[in-house]
């Protein structure tokens, strides 16, 4: 229902804002054919005035994620026109005046003063807007329901017609404030239906300021639009469909959706035909995927048996479905890839670092507090379990995971990696391992893609060290260093994933000689590469337990606050309490932005299990990361319960919300999370500290046989593993949904950013108009 709402809602605000360009558009005509300029704003400035103050609506869309508008973009373009009509218009048309002339002005009075170029400069700028909002409206109107359905002359223009009607309206618009100047010296500003009778305080100044904005502003937008423009218009020629990819359909198009949609189906098949029923009915899978994972976990947390059930016919769709192409254009199913494609095509070769073993290993957590700014220094030792009290009783990650962390510290030969041996894939990944594994004496057996400047960072880094690096290399070793060798090693994990297997089943027991290796997933892409470049690893993490026996491997990777997943009572509990002791602004907005879907309560009903037990869960997923980043997550989870319920250990806790450098080159991720740490317990936390802690607690897990890891430990559900030792940052023990969060984050981090520049700004107004009220 609240999918048919949003675009009946949309529908609704493109058609209306489209009929009132049009209507405008017509009118200005009529104006030009019949030379009425000065007519202008009588007959048609009200109308103009609520048309464009309509338009304060899309910052609002873009703030709550009703479109995906980035605010950074929409709100200067929105507020430059609300300003124009309301104050420089206005000013203008009712005080015309003009510089122009080029002798006998003398006052505001001459008649020679009021030229009809200042008309004609209003009608130009209209006109160059009702243009771009007609194309605009028209656009969205049709991309609502379905890209596919703007014609390929509407998107031209779309994404064409900028490039003429922006000059010419910024260019009317900067003249028109230009020509105000003198108007403002005189004290004839815009009357605002009789609220002012003259210009508030600085009027000039303000303006000033104004026009200044449009020195970085335009460059931004018109650049941003040309990039948006080479992007639909001239797309990059896609690469040679090759290695891991989502199958065809009948049409012959990869998509994503539909085969998101029926994975799902399948895994909920298994135990419910009414569920894989509701599954395939959803039409919108990009935007109502969200619901339909919530109930996989309630599936799932029912009893084992459907756990285990969901995810092994979810994993054998995938393989089943799912394509491989080889680089001579060959395609098959992942499953038979798998089974037929033994050729081999690495070789192998090791590096050992230069320096000598430390006397002792040591975790340290270099931990700088993301919100304060405060340089805490290196953490070891006391200080580092002090720190890991102090997290645990704020909330920001579970007792559980502090304790696992301190025992990490007071074990030193939990540290003392030397003798032990893991296969990192995706080794250079921002929230991976390779750094500590590194410091730790580690042997690693590195797989990256086949780029030199990623092995000159890899083998130069592991050679400052006292740790191994073998990796795979295209050609046998025959005395290769530094630019040679970096050229030939390395491998496409979604493009090699048949070969990387035959590689491994020989490179791991010659590397490890029986002893037991850790293989850890840590590659990330965006979209739906990440669901491919995931099966790729699964089916890595897959052979090697096959062929090296699941009692000498160890599984680890990454879960994310943002899915959805069982928590403790304790969590729950938590989650009621910090609501209940909300701060009193808080407590006000909630029920506001709720219906927006903000500031939503993170306690949810419990859910059942076969066995009467009580299970609690969050629901963090945000829809705007898209099914496949949940798909890929869900694979991984599927792994994970399978393998351990197979023998293997299984490391996966869930980690952070991080400041990588990935994350906060995105504008709107970088302010929501200054904001963040407002809603008690979240903290954001920097890449090294999250690679630090996840670092540790993986080292736990693998070093600690009474582990949460270990198949032996008993768990109420399979689903718990994802939650022991949690290092959220808050998100399991919020008052709100992490989901719920991120426009109101971003809101508050700009107010506490400008609060003196809005202060003084508003009162100033505030002051100016009561000042010309009293005269």
């Amino acid at each position: 229902m609240s999918k048919m709402l949003r675009l009946a809602y949309l529908t609704i605000y493109n058609g209306a804002g489209l009929v009132g360009w049009a209507h405008i558009l017509s009118q200005m005509i009529t104006i030009i054919s019949t030379g009425r300029y000065t007519k202008l704003w009588k007959e048609q400035g009200n109308t103009i005035k609520m048309v464009q103050s309509l338009a304060v609506l899309e910052i609002l869309h873009a703030l709550i994620g009703l479109v995906r508008s980035p605010v950074s973009r929409t709100f200067p373009q929105v507020f430059s026109r609300v300003f124009l009509v309301w104050i420089i218009f206005d000013s203008l048309y009712v005080h015309p005046y003009t510089p122009f002339t080029t002798s006998g002005c003398e006052s505001l009075e001459d008649p020679l003063c009021t030229e009809e170029m200042t008309y004609q400069l209003g009608v130009m700028t209209v006109m160059a807007w009702c243009y771009a909002e007609i194309i605009r409206y028209s656009y969205y109107i049709l991309y609502t329901f379905d890209a596919k359905w703007v014609p390929k002359p509407l998107n031209f223009l779309r994404y064409s017609a900028f490039i003429v009607l922006y000059p010419i309206g910024i260019s009317g618009e900067l003249l028109c404030c230009f020509l105000t100047l003198p108007l403002i010296r005189k004290g004839l500003c815009a009357p605002l239906g009789g609220l002012m009778s003259g210009c508030p305080p600085n009027m000039e100044t303000i303006l000033y300021v104004y026009m200044l904005m449009y020195i970085p502003t335009f460059p931004f937008l018109y650049l941003g639009m040309l990039g948006e423009r080479k992007k639909r218009l001239y797309p990059k020629k896609a690469p040679k469909p090759q290695g891991v990819l989502f199958p065809e359909t009948k049409g012959g198009e990869r998509s994503t959706s539909s085969t998101g949609r029926e994975v799902m189906a399948r895994a909920a098949e298994a135990v419910d035909a009414k569920a894989a029923a509701k599954v395939r009915k959803e039409k919108n899978w990009r935007f109502g995927y969200v619901d339909h994972f919530v109930d996989h976990l309630a599936l799932c947390a029912k009893s084992e048996k459907n756990t285990l059930a969901m995810a092994q016919a979810g994993l054998d769709y995938l393989y089943e479905s799912f394509d491989f192409v080889t680089d001579d254009g060959k395609s098959m199913k992942m499953k038979e890839a798998l089974q037929t494609i033994t050729d081999k095509r690495f070789y192998t070769h090791t590096i050992k670092g230069e320096k000598p073993k430390p006397n002792k290993f040591e975790i340290s957590v270099p931990y700088k507090c993301f919100h304060t700014g405060k340089d805490h220094g290196s953490l070891k030792g006391l200080e580092l379990i002090q720190q890991v009290d102090a997290w645990v009783e704020y909330g920001t990650i579970e007792p559980d995971c502090g304790d696992a962390i301190k025992k990490v510290v007071q074990n030193p030969q939990f540290c003392d990696l030397t003798n032990e041996y893991f296969v990192l894939l995706g080794t250079t990944s921002a929230m991976g391992p390779f750094l500590l594994l590194k410091e730790l004496g580690a042997n690693i057996i590195a797989l990256d893609l086949d780029r030199p400047a990623i092995w000159e960072k890899i083998l130069s880094t592991v050679k400052d060290s006292c740790a191994t690096v073998t990796f795979p290399i295209k050609e046998q070793y025959k005395g290769q260093q530094g630019a040679d060798l970096y050229k030939i090693a390395g491998c496409n994990l979604m493009n090699d994933v048949p070969y990387i297997c035959t590689w491994l089943k020989e490179a791991v027991p010659r590397t490890c000689s029986g002893k037991a290796v850790t293989v850890g997933g840590y590659a990330y892409l965006d979209g739906e590469l990440h669901v491919r470049v995931n099966l790729a690893c699964d089916a890595i993490m897959n052979s090697v337990v096959q062929s090296y026996g699941a009692r000498n491997v160890r599984l680890a990777t990454l879960a994310t606050p943002t899915d959805v997943y069982l928590v403790t009572e304790e969590a729950h509990e938590a989650c009621n309490k910090n609501l209940r002791a909300a701060p009193l602004w808080q407590k006000a907005l909630a029920p506001f932005l709720q219906p927006f879907q903000l500031l939503v309560p993170n306690a949810l009903p419990p859910l059942s299990a076969e066995d009467g037990t009580t299970l609690y869960h969050v629901n963090g997923l945000v829809s705007n990361q898209g099914p496949n980043y949940a798909l890929a997550k869900r694979l991984q989870q599927w792994r994970a319960v399978i393998a351990r319920s197979q023998g293997v250990t299984v490391s996966m806790n869930i980690a952070p919300a991080t400041a990588t450098a990935s994350v906060v080159s995105n504008k709107s991720f970088a302010l929501a999370y200054q904001g963040m740490h407002l809603f008690k317990p979240t903290e954001i936390f920097y890449q090294e500290v999250s690679n630090a802690v996840m670092g540790a607690l993986m080292i736990h897990d693998i070093m600690n046989p009474m582990s949460p890891a270990a198949p032996g430990f008993k768990l109420k559900t399979p689903m718990l593993l994802l939650i022991c030792g949690a290092f959220h940052g808050g998100a399991m023990r919020c008052l709100f949904q992490t989901k719920s969060l991120g426009e109101v984050a971003a809101v508050m981090a700009l107010l506490n950013k400008y609060a003196l520049f809005i202060f003084v700004t508003v009162f100033g107004a505030c002051a100016g108009i009561a000042f010309r009220m009293s005269q």
